[in-house]
């Protein structure tokens, strides 16, 4: 598969001095010292899960609802 940008829900809670990042629709959960390090740490998880040939094939309907689509590129000319 070709890479492509996913965008993913990920809700962020504070359970005692931790924050954990939760992305529900892949049931895959983080934690970190703060919100950026949790964040930093869920999308490790997920480039690592998402990197599985298997994983990419059984989500693959769930992947395609994520994806986001490219854009064309724009130029602007003003003479």
């Amino acid at each position: 598969m070709a890479s492509v940008k996913l965008e993913l829900p990920v809700k962020i809670e504070k359970e005692g001095k931790l924050f954990v990042a939760i992305c529900e629709p892949f049931n895959i959960t983080s934690e970190g010292i703060s919100k950026e390090v949790a964040l930093e740490n869920i999308q490790e998880a997920l480039e690592l899960f998402l990197s599985d040939e298997d994983v990419l094939e059984m989500y693959q309907d769930l992947i395609s609802r994520f994806t986001v689509p490219e854009k064309e590129e724009h130029f602007i000319i003003r003479s």
